[in-house]
C-alpha cells in the first residue's frame, strides 16, 4: 500500500511540475504578445504621424525601448531554460 501512495504521490507531483509548465509557457506567450503588439502600436502611431519615412524599422524606436524589450526576451529564455531544466528532473 506504501508504493501505491508513493506512485500516486508521484503522479502527483508530476501533473503538477506539467500544470506550472504549461502555466509559464502560457504567460511567456501573452507577454510575447503584449511586446509586439506594444511595438506594432508604436510603429502606427510613427507611420501615421509621418507621411514619409526613410528611418528603419529600430530607429523608429527609441534605444532604451529597443534595450528593455532585448532585456525581456533575455529574461523570457531564462525562464523557457529554468522550465526546460525542471521538466527533466
Amino acid at each position: 500500500m506504501n508504493k501505491r501512495s508513493n506512485n500516486e504521490q508521484s503522479l502527483e507531483i508530476l501533473a503538477a511540475r506539467f500544470e506550472y509548465a504549461s502555466a509559464a509557457v502560457l504567460t511567456i506567450g501573452d507577454m510575447l504578445a503584449t511586446i509586439s503588439a506594444g511595438i506594432t502600436l508604436r510603429l502606427l502611431e510613427e507611420a501615421s504621424s509621418t507621411s514619409s519615412s526613410s528611418k528603419t524599422t529600430e530607429s523608429n524606436l527609441f534605444p532604451f525601448e529597443v534595450e528593455q524589450m532585448q532585456r525581456q526576451m533575455d529574461d523570457l529564455i531564462g525562464e523557457m531554460r529554468h522550465l526546460k531544466r525542471m521538466m527533466q528532473l
